[in-house]
């Protein structure tokens, strides 16, 4: 260690963190952006100040790239090659629980490559503020090269310098931010008192005496005085203990893990500790809707539009609308904007932007489809040829599987034709697929009037007449293949009309779904005999917190609905339906002391429809689509499913990981104190089993086991309905996680909708492939084409897919493994070469994933 006069060497880091929209929306940050770092170029090229970090997330320097004068963004643009301003190696700092690892790993790739283009990269996986962190991280930043790591929020560690395994085995060096990245003892007037107390306070958390120490001088949203440079050299001549001297994260990283090397612990998996830090774990259910949106933009680019440009053949590859639209989806997956814990414009901001998303989405599938040859989109082509015009209906029609598994089974599809109403179709497939040349077994399930609106590139566009047609189709297709079909007239049964004598349970071999005579939900698998009553039930309670945690109130008040009402029911060959209605009446809302509830009530109301399908591979699972409209504030509901048997601990997904959690029941606090209340509730990216049930789900992200009437329950977070971004009066966490900012919007009023499915007993498969397959169906497209490329499977179903994409003149694949033994595979085509995730050429079997390891392949096309 390099000494001065014997004192303790500190690294001085000068950074800022910048949250691109928080307690102020993303234009108002975006002009304190200019004016800070304006400022920061100043001192940096008048000697005051060495060097920068840039917060490690690029979206920052891009926004300001964007918006500053074209003076400010040269002068920028030096200070970054000549590495005084840092950056990398993420675009934003994501939330790592509500986002897909593959989220996660192309928010590295487009951070990196944002970094490596401008001048520098810093190959430190910074991630001083998001709220807990994934047990794969180390894996994922390994697969850029990275290995270290800092961070402050999940960690619970005696010292700040310790080693993060991944389930994998891959380890990296940490450094636990212990007192926080939010530290400017330089900025204050009694800096020097300030300085030591900061020094004193992590040299005690110190592996050793004689480590370097780090301090991250800045915040959120600040600069440095200019008298930094002048304050280092004052301190440094009049203090014993400390030499302090600017230097970047990186070589201090390099440093501690050099002198620590062979005396850290190992601290394994993921980070979800609050011992020491908040970890503010209730952002999992706030503003729901949010998530939700994510989710939809997530599945459409990796289980629609990435596989479709990868298999169909056409030569103006979109590279840069596609890459611009993931970066639009990972922005908006920022913590503090996906957790929902920023001010009400924010969130409206949000939502407007995921309206563009949607477009952006739709533009590329319409951009595949008319580049693959489905159809035109030319009223007048100069070359007449198969291709269905640009008004066309969905007569002529192509099914696609976006996952290199043969798909078997039966899914609903939503067909547009033109006309009067069909009281019966047909379906004859024309190429791909066993089924084809005969007629596939297709039926009815409701038909609406709707309109669709087309608009050629050389005429005026023209309004279509017709209808929507809800069916329900069995097919067999084979892994990254596509099926064509074409609607004909039939003499088949037609769809029938309600009638008075509809039954009021539903069932297949596996289930029966009925209402008991205490008009109980009931499930009874006939399988073993079970029933379970009440299988599917509502909880309503006061919530008192905010935005980052829930905090009961000290007169709480509890509620639970099991009942229901029949509504309607359907029976076809191939599917039976179930639709109940159920009101849930609450508080309307806390007493204006929030001590109890108010006098006033409200009545929540849900529509449920649930399914059971015939077919053989499908009838395992019964599919639920919840209605859910809510109008009371300051409270949680929950939808509560009976568990077969009791458990001592869960499994669920999060970024490349199948994660075992032991049950843990809520103790709830009585007083306020500065300590956050043990974390009680779980995270979920699809897909939760507790013993013998199994729930699949889209954006229902956070669950909890509890005791209801002495009996074990899963709980999961419908609705949280707060006012408030931040309070310091929680019993769960009293003090501030941010300005204390009333947020009327995230009361959350009104109607979503949830989509799950439930399992009983042990699947034939692994949650986690049925879970893909929920979120990654069948895609249905207007139009027919001959221009996909050769299918592609895989034989090992206990693999999951991350991605299937085109790079180059490549197609990559990307597998992970969830078990805990290495698993074999064959891949139907090739030859494959095995790389990191940034692209680079690796040592590694194309024919093995090893336990929890994720694996990027290519070939050739």
């Amino acid at each position: 260690m390099s000494t001065v006069d014997n004192k303790r060497p500190v690294a001085v880091v000068v950074q800022t963190h910048w949250d691109r929209e928080w307690y102020f929306p993303h234009q108002t940050f975006v002009a304190r952006l200019i004016e800070v770092m304006s400022r920061v170029v100043t001192q940096l090229e008048s000697g005051k100040l060495q060097q920068f970090l840039f917060d490690g997330q690029t979206a920052a320097y891009e926004d300001l790239l964007t918006n500053a004068e074209p003076g400010l963004v040269s002068r920028v643009q030096e200070l970054v090659k000549a590495k005084r301003i840092v950056l990398g190696p993420w675009y934003v700092m994501a939330d790592e629980f509500l986002v897909q690892g593959e989220s996660l790993l192309r928010n590295l790739e487009i951070g990196i490559g944002d970094a490596v283009a401008a001048g520098n990269c810093q190959y430190v996986g910074y991630l001083p503020d998001t709220f807990g962190h994934i047990g794969q991280m180390p894996q994922l930043l390994a697969n850029f090269n990275i290995f270290s790591a800092v961070m402050w929020r999940g960690v619970d560690s005696p010292v700040a310098e310790f080693d993060w395994q991944s389930p994998d085995g891959t380890r990296v060096g940490a450094i636990f931010l212990t007192q926080g990245y939010y530290q400017h003892p330089l900025n204050v007037a009694d800096w020097q008192a300030a300085l030591v107390r900061y020094l004193d306070n992590v040299a005690a958390r110190s592996l050793s005496t004689s480590t370097e120490l780090l301090l991250t001088q800045g915040g959120d949203h600040l600069l440095s005085v200019d008298a930094i440079g002048d304050r280092l050299a004052s301190f440094n001549s009049t203090n014993k203990q400390y030499q302090l001297s600017e230097k970047s994260l990186a070589d201090h990283a390099e440093t501690i893990i050099a002198q620590t090397i062979g005396h850290r612990q190992t601290i394994r998996g993921a980070l979800r500790n609050n011992a020491q830090v908040f970890v503010l774990p209730d952002v999992l259910s706030t503003r729901r809707y949010l998530k939700r949106l994510n989710q939809e933009a997530e599945d459409r680019l990796l289980g629609v539009v990435e596989p479709l440009l990868a298999q169909l053949q056409f030569d103006e590859y979109p590279a840069r609308y596609l890459q611009d639209t993931w970066r639009m989806v990972i922005q908006q997956q920022a913590h503090d904007s996906i957790c929902g814990c920023s001010v009400d414009q924010v969130h409206r901001e949000m939502v407007a932007r995921y309206q563009l998303i949607d477009q952006r989405l739709n533009a590329l599938v319409d951009r595949v489809v008319v580049a693959g040859g489905l159809m035109s989109n030319e009223q007048h082509p100069l070359q007449v040829n198969a291709t269905p015009d640009v008004f066309a209906d969905d007569t002529r029609f192509t099914l696609f599987n976006p996952l290199p598994m043969a798909f078997t089974g039966s899914q609903v599809v939503s067909l547009f034709l033109r006309g009067e109403k069909r009281s019966a179709l047909s379906m004859r497939p024309l190429a791909g697929g066993s089924f084809a040349g005969t007629l596939l077994r297709c039926e009815l399930i409701s038909v609406l009037p709707d309109t669709m609106l087309r608009s050629p590139i050389d005429d005026f566009p023209e309004r279509l007449e017709g209808h929507r047609y809800e069916v329900l189709v069995r097919c067999e297709i084979a892994g990254l293949e596509a099926l064509t079909c074409v609607i004909e007239d039939t003499t088949t049964a037609p769809l029938l009309p309600p009638t008075d004598a509809m039954p009021a349970a539903i069932e297949n071999r596996h289930y029966r779904v009925f209402l008991n005579d205490d008009s109980e939900l009931s499930i009874t698998n006939r399988l073993t005999g079970q029933t379970l009553a009440p299988a599917l039930s509502f909880f309503s309670e006061l919530d008192a917190g905010d935005s980052y945690n829930f905090s009961p109130p000290p007169n709480q008040h509890r509620i639970a609905q099991t009942m229901y009402s029949f509504v309607s029911s359907l029976v076809l060959a191939g599917m039976q339906e179930l639709v109940l209605a159920v009101t849930l009446t609450t508080p309307q809302s806390l007493s204006a002391d929030r001590t109890e509830r108010s006098a006033e009530t409200v009545t929540n109301t849900g529509l449920l429809r649930i399914r059971l399908l015939a077919d053989e591979a499908d009838e395992s699972v019964i599919d639920f689509s919840l209605k859910w409209t809510n109008r009371a504030s300051d409270q949680r509901t929950r939808l509560i499913l009976a568990l077969p048997a009791p458990v001592e601990h869960t499994f669920s997904d999060s970024g490349f990981e199948w994660v075992r959690h032991p049950v843990k029941y809520a103790d709830y606090p009585t007083s306020v104190t500065r300590q956050e209340m043990p974390v009680v509730v779980n995270p979920s990216l699809s897909v939760i089993v507790a013993g013998d049930l199994v729930f699949l789900h889209r954006a229902m992200h956070e669950y909890e086991v509890l005791q209801v009437n002495g009996q074990q329950m899963l709980g999961v977070t419908l609705v949280r309905s707060v006012g408030w971004m931040s309070r310091r009066d929680l019993v769960t966490r009293g003090v501030g996680a941010g300005p204390d900012m009333a947020t009327p919007e995230a009361q959350c009023l009104g109607a979503e909708v949830f989509v799950f499915q439930i399992a009983l007993g042990s699947p034939a498969i692994h949650p986690l492939t049925a879970a893909q397959r929920f979120r990654r169906p069948l895609v249905c497209l207007r139009g027919s084409t001959s221009r996909w490329s050769a299918g592609i499977e895989i034989d090992n179903q206990a693999l999951q897919i991350s991605a299937v994409r085109r790079v180059g003149d490549s197609l990559e694949l990307r597998l992970w493994n969830p078990t805990d033994v290495g698993q074999s595979f064959a891949l139907s085509s090739g030859p494959w070469q095995r790389i990191t995730a940034n692209g680079a050429p690796c040592a590694g079997t194309t024919s093995l994933v090893k336990p929890h390891e994720i694996v990027t392949l290519r070939c050739r096309r």
